[in-house]
């Protein structure tokens, strides 16, 4: 009798613990990364993914079919611009939750999740862009299928979308090249009255070691949330702020008036940023975990407001 009265109150702390402190946490969070980590590596093995390669065509269909897999419903935004190596195109890969009812893509959606999906294209070595950005990717399609699962209400309420040509062509990004997918996709939403109201942008996340640094003009809302989802988590010293401003696929969100915070991992001492060194090795499942943690935490105060 006391082992029956002793499993019942494990039982009861285990839900009270669940509903006091969100989902999925603990040993959730790690599986997440898991699952995170393994589908960084499934991107991987296609290869460089630059703008217009079949690699990446490749990707993006690996990509959509795991969303589809588990209810979500994809399209390609397809457009052509000119670069430094001549015309190029590219196309966006966009999902929402299908909604029998009505067409899904006329619905509102309150926030955006998002990633850039391309690897820079270098024409003298292989770069895999693995945490710039794949573990992004992943996580993004993982954080999705977590919630189509367990929480179709707050999917429903998001648009994924992985971005193209996030990367330069030449050696630095300027205002002309690079972002060429956020820039093409934040301009739809220009003139529109129905805006989302939040997006948040993943960007290597995945690398060991990690240690967040977003940019130091980003939303102050978005900011403040996600300071505060990282110490629920317990791993606030993993996330900090950036000296500066950072060049990236938010900036168009934000010009549009979707405010946009770009939760990116800090490259600036990391000798593999933009060389073959940005490979699978640096992965961490474990970092994974970290900011898919911290992002579902996010998401259940934006989604719920």
């Amino acid at each position: 009798m006391k082992n029956k009265w002793i499993l019942i109150t494990l039982l009861v702390i285990a839900v009270a613990a669940a509903y006091w402190f969100g989902k999925p946490g603990g040993s959730g969070n790690k599986e997440l990364g898991i699952a995170a980590d393994e589908l960084t590596s499934e991107i991987l093995a296609y290869g460089p993914r630059p703008p217009g390669s079949d690699e990446l065509t490749k990707v993006k269909s690996h990509l959509a079919k795991e969303l589809e897999a588990n209810g979500w419903i994809t399209q390609l935004q397809e457009f052509e611009r000119d670069t430094p190596i001549g015309k190029v195109k590219f196309s966006n890969l966009r999902a929402r939750i299908a909604v029998e009812t009505t067409d899904t893509w006329e619905l509102d959606v309150k926030g955006i999740l998002c990633a850039h999906i391309d690897s820079k294209y270098f024409k003298d070595k292989e770069f895999l862009g693995a945490d710039d950005a794949a573990s992004a990717c992943a996580a993004v399609v993982v954080i999705a299928n977590y919630l189509a699962l367990h929480d179709r209400e707050q999917a429903e309420q998001l648009e994924l979308v992985f971005f193209d040509g996030e990367e330069a062509f030449a050696r630095d990004m300027t205002i002309l090249d690079g972002l060429y997918g956020s820039r093409h996709y934040a301009n739809q939403w220009r003139t529109l009255p129905n805006k989302p109201k939040f997006g948040i942008l993943l960007d290597m996340i995945g690398h060991k070691d990690l240690s967040i640094r977003i940019p130091a003009d980003s939303p102050e809302d978005l900011s403040k949330r996600m300071f505060e989802a990282a110490k629920k988590e317990g791993v606030s010293r993993r996330f900090g702020t950036a000296p500066g401003s950072i060049m990236d696929d938010h900036v168009p969100l934000n010009l549009v008036g979707i405010p946009t915070l770009d939760i990116i991992g800090d490259f600036s001492n990391k000798p593999w940023w933009h060389t073959p060194g940005d490979n699978e090795a640096i992965i961490s499942a474990e970092s994974l975990g970290i900011s898919i943690g911290v992002v579902l935490r996010m998401l259940d105060g934006l989604l719920e407001d």
